[in-house]
């Protein structure tokens, strides 16, 4: 009986310790769906960062630029000039680009899949 309440108050510790680890990240979380037809990226980050990366992805993907107006929403399918074409939903703190591989070259593939690496790395840094 001693052991099973030892386990438990460590157990509950230990969730304890997890919830103030995830509070203190801004509860960042990045994920990455890659298989033969799609890759996704998808992240929530600390929304203080959403300026940057926005700046980023307009960086990446001139000439062509996506207006961001403030707190709002944004949802758009682009196609750059090198006929990239991706889907990109976001909101302070939140982003999701989607690209099709049938529709894209392996090319378009691997800019996308770079500007979201360096995505992550403005994620993480402090």
């Amino acid at each position: 009986m001693k052991k099973l309440f030892m386990s438990l108050m460590l157990g509950l510790a230990t969730a304890f310790l997890l919830s103030s680890c995830r509070h203190s990240n801004h509860n960042i979380k990045i994920s990455v769906k890659n298989n033969e037809d799609l890759y996704q990226f998808s992240a929530s980050y600390n929304d203080k960062k959403t300026g940057k990366i926005e700046n980023l992805i307009n960086e990446k993907i001139a000439p062509t630029r996506l207006e961001w107006s403030g707190d709002d929403d944004i949802d758009v399918t682009t196609v750059l000039e090198d006929k990239t074409k991706f889907h990109l939903e976001s909101s302070p703190g939140e982003l999701r680009i989607r690209l099709d591989k049938t529709e894209n070259s392996r090319d378009s593939y691997l800019k996308i899949k770079e500007m979201c690496e360096e995505i992550k790395d403005i994620i993480a840094t402090n």
